[in-house]
């Protein structure tokens, strides 16, 4: 790996987790600008495709329609593998991530955790001074739903 490779691996290691935290921090406006303008999210549940968005527009209407629909979240990134492609200012990433989300589907109701096991699929690329996240693939490898018993 050369030093170039390295820096760019630490780069993209961050906007991983700058990710993380603004998702959980429902912070769409800082999800967007990891993202490239024409960027693509996809999520896999089952390995059946059931959303695909484009666009800052779209992004921005998914992002914030997501956020609404939960009260709060935690994710904790884990194992990850980046290859950076010098040459052309590409990177992939694969990252395995538990994400937990608290809804709370009815008024007064009892509070749900959906705990996910997640395996993103990244594309990035070098956008002029820093990477984005040109394409992420969310992989819903395990999901696990029941009342939240604490922790109100």
């Amino acid at each position: 790996m050369t030093y170039g490779e390295a820096e760019s691996n630490l780069i993209l290691t961050r906007l991983i987790n700058q990710w993380a935290i603004a998702s959980d921090a429902h912070d769409t406006a800082a999800q967007l600008r990891l993202m490239a303008p024409d960027g693509t999210y996809r999520i896999y549940q089952d390995d059946a495709l059931i959303s695909e968005t484009s666009g800052r527009e779209n992004l921005n209407r998914q992002f914030t329609q997501a956020a609404a629909a939960s009260d709060r979240s935690f994710t904790q990134n884990g194992t990850r593998l980046i290859t950076v492609n010098q040459n052309d200012g590409t990177a992939t990433g694969i990252l395995y991530a538990q994400v937990k989300v608290v809804t709370t589907p009815v008024e007064g109701g009892p509070a749900i955790l959906t705990d996910y096991s997640v395996r993103y699929d990244d594309h990035y690329a070098f956008l002029g001074e820093n990477w984005g996240i040109l394409e992420r693939d969310e992989h819903r490898i395990i999901v696990d739903q029941h009342p939240l018993t604490t922790g109100h």
